[in-house]
């Protein structure tokens, strides 16, 4: 399995008003689509789950740029559509899918370092909201 940043050139015929810009550690910038937050910016492949990885993914990337209220309402939502029985267990298992992602991201050394801000900054989110 596979990450790889989406660059914002072209993606759906987009133009850059239906981008906001993130800003991220080290200087970086992430592009997101204000209305795609399925599909962008991240893709997951080589895995019978891609697609289904690639929108939770990408769901959580989004979240980035909302208030913790949506981050409590999402992560709310995503745990009462699984089968973990208390929500240390879900967070616990939810930051190490995160963390294995983290061992496959594919780019340039700039797309690279931009996906492991965006994923940290996620996992930071997840246990600050949801603490384990």
């Amino acid at each position: 399995m596979n990450v790889i940043w989406k660059r914002p050139d072209g993606f759906h015929g987009a133009s850059p008003s239906d981008y906001i810009v993130l800003e991220l550690k080290k200087d970086a910038k992430l592009w997101l689509h204000k209305e795609d937050v399925e599909n962008f910016p991240f893709r997951v492949s080589g895995d019978w789950e891609d697609e289904a990885d690639t929108r939770k993914l990408n769901r959580l990337v989004n979240l980035l740029a909302q208030p913790e209220t949506a981050w409590k309402e999402h992560l709310t939502h995503l745990f009462h559509d699984t089968e973990y029985e208390n929500w240390t267990q879900f967070v616990s298992n939810t930051v190490n899918w995160i963390k294995k992602l983290q061992l496959h991201l594919k780019g340039d050394v700039w797309e690279v370092s931009i996906m492991e801000d965006a994923l940290q900054e996620v996992i930071g989110r997840i246990e600050g909201v949801m603490p384990l």
